[in-house]
């Protein structure tokens, strides 16, 4: 593997405007996207510091995608649960969200619906979309 030039892997990372950190929302997923598309389809052959950042793109997406993806007709509840699981949550660590311990256990066991303040604060601690948890 050729070793990779600082400056012009910055300047490549400035070119394609996406910066190489975790992708937070859809807007930094569309553009990493868009940044990706342009890198694996050139007019010529990528530098070594344009197919590095393609391949780290690749991989960003990839992790974006798999935590963000959630099958259809999915109940709030289900979305909640399967999101606690990717990131190895327990009831415990979300409770701020809800206020207490006892309306995470009733939410989570389909007692109680997750409401828009809820959802809200929801989307915001996994960035995903609110509309998923209602």
């Amino acid at each position: 593997m050729p070793t990779l030039n600082t400056e012009k892997y910055a300047s490549v990372v400035a070119e394609y405007d996406c910066a190489p950190k975790m992708i937070e929302s859809e807007r930094e997923y569309r553009g990493c996207r868009e940044a990706l598309e342009r890198l694996l389809f050139p007019s010529r052959k990528l530098s070594a510091e344009e197919d590095a950042l393609a391949k780290l793109l690749i991989h960003l997406i990839g992790l974006y995608e798999d935590r963000a993806t959630i099958p259809p007709k999915t109940s709030p509840r289900q979305v909640l649960q399967h999101l606690m699981a990717q990131r190895r949550l327990k009831q415990r660590d979300v409770v701020a969200l809800f206020g207490t311990a006892s309306i995470v256990s009733e939410i989570l066991s389909g007692k109680r619906e997750i409401n828009a303040k809820q959802a809200r604060k929801l989307a915001d601690f996994f960035s995903v979309p609110a509309d998923l948890f209602i």
